[in-house]
């Protein structure tokens, strides 16, 4: 899945394989999926690969895509610790929040920490380390659309 693309940041995210190749009759660790991330800002460019997400997390990301291109999120609240996602998982390394709605588009942030921060970053979960991309309601559909299709090579084990 691509947000972003051709805009001033860009963030790819795609699933390419289970955690462990076999299951092990583990509802948790025979659904942990390896996401590889791209990542493009104004001021840093870096990738990762990591364990990060469940399959049944993951499958949230798509129903969370396409909600922000209708409107139903909300801008997300900037509390004490910073701001805090709209979508969060078991694992802190990614999560998603909505910066502003516009006439014509969005800004979404895709927020990073631990494993998926760029090097140099602190390693401080706590620490919050985000990219705004700015995306219209069909990329947000077509990016949901193209998740969905990568995840499905991923079922539930």
């Amino acid at each position: 899945m691509q947000l972003g693309v051709g805009t001033r940041a860009s963030v790819t995210l795609e699933p390419v394989r289970y955690e462990f190749a076999n299951p092990a009759g583990d509802e948790w660790d025979d659904n942990w999926l390896v996401i590889s991330g791209g990542i493009s800002a104004p001021d840093t460019e870096w990738e990762f690969s990591v364990p990060c997400l469940t399959t049944f997390e993951a499958k949230q990301i798509s129903a969370w895509l396409r909600s922000v291109a209708d409107g139903s999120i909300p801008v997300s609240v900037i509390g004490d610790a910073g701001v805090v996602p709209s979508l969060e998982f078991t694992e802190p390394n990614l999560a998603f929040s909505v910066d502003s709605y516009r006439d014509e588009s969005t800004s979404v942030r895709v927020h990073f920490a631990l494993e998926t921060k760029p090097v140099g970053q602190s390693s401080d979960d706590r620490d919050q380390f985000w990219v705004e991309v700015a995306v219209t309601p069909a990329d947000l559909d077509s990016a949901a659309d193209e998740w969905d299709k990568a995840l499905s090579a991923f079922p539930d084990r």
